[in-house]
């Protein structure tokens, strides 16, 4: 249920503790820089990528699982971007670098924070999924559409720490989540400098009932994602979900199978 007053406490608690806009790590900073300019090289990507042992274990990891692997397991970093490319890579980076941000102690904020990431590692997969099957969009930038759609909810989490009464209620933290991960996560993608699609993704991606006249775009492949992973195939009152309809997919049919799950591991790992 709704609760103005104690949304607006909630984001000048966020405010006071400096938290608003969580820093994209240095490594995935560095990745994307390199990944768009014209004189950088595969080792240039390689090296930032070695200083980070966790994220290229993770890396690795990711570039065998079943939405990537080839005839042959990938052991090394130059395979990882001799096959992906430098641009798929840098974005994959930036996918596994914002697990990071997911940190916090108190147990039950914790566990929140676990189901928040592995909820969108889940979302990530299936968008990847979606776009690559479904539509002419770059399944690399659903998959990162997808796993960053829920990052303004980063802050509201770990702010409940110094809240008490969130700390006893749960399922109220995940109401304020939910509302206010919008507003949150369009800052947090303006102050990473993100293209704009991503914006448009956090603020309708809660939004079943999404119309528009465009063809299809980022925010119907993460809508249907979401809608897939939650089992629901109308929106609240009664109607289809016109995102799904506008990619072709039937959400009574589930996309969730074999290369959904190794995905998700491999994108929850570590966590």
């Amino acid at each position: 249920m709704s609760n103005p007053a104690l949304e607006q406490a909630i984001v000048n608690k966020i405010v006071e503790k400096g938290i608003a806009l969580p820093v994209l790590p240095e490594v995935a900073l560095r990745a994307r820089r390199i990944a768009e300019s014209p004189d950088s090289t595969v080792q240039d990507l390689v090296d930032v990528v070695a200083q980070d042992p966790a994220i290229a274990a993770r890396l690795i990891q990711v570039a065998n699982s079943a939405m990537y692997r080839g005839a042959q397991k990938i052991d090394g970093l130059h395979q990882v971007i001799a096959r992906l490319g430098m641009r798929t890579v840098s974005q994959l980076i930036v996918s596994l670098a914002t697990q990071q941000l997911f940190k916090a102690t108190h147990p039950v904020v914790k566990q929140a924070m676990q189901e928040h990431w592995s909820f969108s590692a889940q979302i990530g997969a299936l968008s990847h999924r979606i776009a690559r099957e479904y539509t002419k969009l770059d399944p690399d930038q659903a998959l990162l559409a997808g796993l960053l759609h829920g990052v303004g909810g980063i802050p509201v989490i770990v702010v409940a720490e110094d809240i008490p009464k969130l700390l006893e209620a749960p399922a109220v933290l995940n109401e304020l989540v939910l509302s206010l991960q919008p507003r949150l996560g369009v800052k947090i993608m303006q102050a990473w400098d993100f293209p704009t699609l991503f914006e448009q993704v956090i603020r309708v991606a809660g939004d079943l009932a999404y119309v528009h006249d465009q063809p299809a775009n980022y925010a119907d492949v993460v809508i249907t994602a979401i809608a897939q992973a939650r089992n629901l195939t109308e929106t609240p009152d009664g109607r289809p979900i016109t995102a799904a309809s506008r990619l072709g997919i039937d959400l009574t049919v589930s996309l969730i199978d074999q290369e959904i799950d190794d995905a998700i591991r491999a994108l929850s790992a570590g966590f």
